[in-house]
């Protein structure tokens, strides 16, 4: 069964033959795998215990990670609650948003179960990423502190070894989390909500008041190409019916001043009309594209603006970015 496929990425069932590739390329990349594991991940999917998925890139698997429909460890034990086991991207393919596409499957399936869904993470540094990730998508820890081969540490009484073994658990409430991939876009908090195909002109309208150099045919066929693509997204807020704000944000896989993680959310542009300023609606449009990058499996966002633009900048410091550096541009003739 597929459960995304934007013609760059595909999240699917796990198959047979993914067990040996994985097993390859892992091992290539100095990890200890066990085919066995694999298969036994495809048994337990078979008899109906858990989903096991994978995330195929240019043809190949990608990536994995494993669903199970009841959660029997830790403090989550007879909840009834879905557990997210064992997430993992080959090397070659983190950093494009792969995890987050594998996530996005493993919770909207854990959303026809219950809920709420939950997962345990290492504690030591090389989850650090992992842990990043979780924190950004919504999850909480549950409050009963770490758990080390499936016991709950007890002050200055357990003496453990930071290993793989010593677990956080967190969870995450599922009724209103919002779809990325849905034909329907979701509304998201205080009346901000995901623009469709049909709110291109729209959006471009509101634009062509923040880049007035633009025609409106110009940005109009410009956020039709966003709105059709899953690299970008554009939020719109409305006031009495009308259009007062949008935001547009987008996914960027190159270098970005002053970040070390790829990709990165970056906010591409955002305007309010001047009627409707001191309202929040910026930045509650900001908090938007935030929440939207990080289910992309962002852990940093971006913006800029012009040397010369005063107001953004205060803008951008009241919201709580940092200047990550400034740089004059240059250009000649050859």
């Amino acid at each position: 069964m597929t459960y995304y496929d934007d013609g760059q990425v595909l999240i699917r069932d796990m198959e047979e033959a993914d067990a040996q590739i994985l097993y390859d390329e892992y091992t290539a990349q100095g990890w200890h795998p066990d085919i066995a594991y694999y298969h036994m991940r495809m048994r337990e999917h078979a008899e109906g215990k858990c989903v096991a998925l994978t995330a195929v890139c240019g043809g190949r698997p990608a990536g994995a990670v494993y669903l199970y429909f009841n959660a029997d460890e830790g403090p989550f034990r007879g909840k009834g609650w879905p557990i997210i086991v064992d997430l993992s991207v080959l090397k070659k393919y983190q950093r494009h948003g792969i995890g987050g596409r594998l996530m996005d499957a493993a919770e909207r399936i854990a959303g026809q179960h219950a809920d709420t869904v939950c997962l345990g993470v290492g504690v030591c540094d090389s989850y650090g990423s992992a842990q990043r990730m979780y924190v950004k998508r919504g999850y909480i820890p549950d409050g009963s502190g770490v758990w080390y081969q499936d016991k709950q540490c007890v002050q200055y009484e357990t003496v453990c070894t930071v290993d793989d073994d010593l677990i956080l658990f967190l969870y995450k409430e599922l009724n209103e989390q919002p779809s990325r991939t849905g034909d329907q876009a979701a509304d998201t908090p205080e009346g901000v909500k995901r623009a469709e195909a049909a709110d291109a002109e729209t959006a471009a309208a509101l634009a062509c008041e923040l880049w007035p150099g633009h025609t409106p045919a110009e940005m109009t066929d410009e956020f039709e190409q966003l709105l059709a693509g899953n690299d970008g997204a554009v939020f719109l807020c409305r006031k009495d019916g009308r259009a007062v704000g949008f935001a547009q944000c987008q996914l960027r896989h190159d270098y970005v001043e002053g970040t070390d993680s790829s990709p990165v959310g970056y906010l591409e542009g955002i305007y309010v009309k001047e009627e409707a300023r001191r309202q929040g609606i910026a930045r509650t449009l900001l908090k938007a594209c935030e929440q939207w990058a990080g289910e992309q499996g962002c852990t940093e966002f971006a913006s800029d603006c012009e040397l010369t633009n005063i107001e953004s900048q205060e803008f951008h410091r009241a919201v709580g970015f940092r200047e990550a550096n400034r740089l004059v541009a240059y250009v000649r003739q050859i």
